[in-house]
């Protein structure tokens, strides 16, 4: 259905209610009306508008309205409905003082752009092309923002390795994030991961009947030991540093080396793996090293490890791309001459509002299921699904919080 008829079949709803669906952002009412509901197409007075509701962070991706309840006005001149509230994609996200609005969207200098855009659907619906490119510092330092706050996810993946069976892993993940001056951001995470079957069980046999400790005719577990283990990140805008302690049986990008099975069991290095030229399959202490930017729904991304890996492996797609039930995002997984696409997915992704304390309320992102794969051929892929849950403060934006 064509956005001009979808506009209008919305706007005719609206009407139904007793709600106005209009432009200009500064429409002051003078008397008792019908409530307002005003879309914000401006990235300049949206990255504003949001900082005043959410002090020192950034609005995520999205469409954002204003809705101005109606109300009489007092003898002060002052409306009696002096709250207005933030919509992002038809959901109320905060709210802000009457006055506030009015000084924000007197600010923007908008009435004038919005009354160009009104002069018909083409002009609204179809900006010309330099306007669409018109980035100024604020429109940029919002897309290379980095998010702040806290996430916890309990997940589980399963990865086809070319001549070996399945093999599984089970992980449980916390992150925590800190803005402690302005926009440049610290992290840490903490993780657990375990292993089952495929490679590591293969990996096992292969160690202890070596060192002779298996017992004739015994198999080892199908769940190995479990691994915990920590990453500390650092970001400007753009740019953010992570280093992880990396010390596990099998290497973060594992099921892309198509020679794994004979690298584990000669204790050679494999295409892309070099850690499995010892007895044992991981290295103690060894650290890796990722350094991720993003830009807008862009990202880009370089992990190098050189206990773990022959080469650096690179990634680079989009996220937080929006969809009717959710959110995703695709790209690809580049090592050296290996190639795989990975295609990530949120269902639902909501948004969830806790209203105390007043002063910093916070938000809930909740990924009921988060899916997650990689395909690189049918010998060689892996799939994943997670439940993820984050919160978002406006305190987690503030230093020293």
């Amino acid at each position: 259905m064509p956005e001009s008829v979808k506009r209008c079949l919305f706007q005719a709803v609206l009407a139904c209610a007793g709600i106005i669906l209009t432009s200009p952002p500064c429409a002051r009412a003078q008397s008792s009306g019908p409530t307002l509901i005003l879309e914000l197409t401006d990235s300049t007075l949206i990255a504003r508008t949001w900082g005043t509701v959410f002090p020192d962070s950034a609005a995520p991706p999205g469409e954002y309205q204003i809705l101005i309840p109606s109300g009489p006005v007092l003898s002060t001149g002052r409306q009696r409905s002096a709250t207005v509230f933030l919509l992002r994609n038809g959901t109320e996200v905060g709210s802000m003082d009457r006055l506030a609005w009015n000084a924000l969207a007197s600010a923007s200098n908008a009435e004038s752009d919005w009354a160009t855009a009104m002069e018909g659907p083409e002009k609204q619906d179809v900006p010309l092309l330099w306007h669409a490119f018109k980035w100024n510092r604020e429109t940029l330092l919002q897309w290379a923002d980095w998010p702040a706050g806290f996430a916890v996810g309990l997940g589980t993946s399963m990865s086809a390795i070319r001549s070996s069976k399945p093999q599984y892993q089970r992980d449980i993940d916390f992150a925590w994030s800190q803005k402690p001056f302005n926009r440049y951001l610290l992290g840490a995470e903490l993780h657990r991961s375990q292993f089952g079957g495929g490679l590591s069980r293969l990996g096992v046999t292969v160690a202890d009947t070596t060192g002779g400790r298996l017992p004739s005719g015994k198999t080892p577990d199908f769940w190995g030991d479990a691994y915990w283990w920590w990453s500390l990140s650092a970001g400007v805008p753009g740019l953010k540093y992570t280093v992880s302690l990396a010390n596990q049986p099998l290497p973060q990008y594992y099921w892309l080396d198509p020679v794994s099975v004979s690298a584990i069991r000669g204790h050679k290095a494999g295409r892309l793996v070099n850690q499995w030229t010892g007895p044992a399959l991981q290295r103690d202490g060894n650290l890796s090293h990722t350094l991720d930017a993003r830009l807008g729904i862009l990202r880009y991304g370089i992990h190098w490890d050189q206990d773990a890996y022959s080469v650096p492996v690179q990634t680079a797609g989009m996220d937080d791309l929006p969809a009717l039930f959710g959110t995703w995002g695709g790209g690809l997984i580049i090592a050296s001459d290996i190639l795989a696409t990975r295609l990530w997915l949120d269902i639902p992704d909501l948004a969830l509002k806790l209203g105390l304390p007043e002063a910093y309320p916070s938000r809930f992102r909740i990924a009921f299921l988060h899916f997650d794969m990689a395909y690189r051929n049918l010998r060689s892929f892996n799939l994943g699904v997670s439940v993820r849950v984050r919160v978002d403060n406006p305190i987690m934006n503030r230093p020293g919080a």
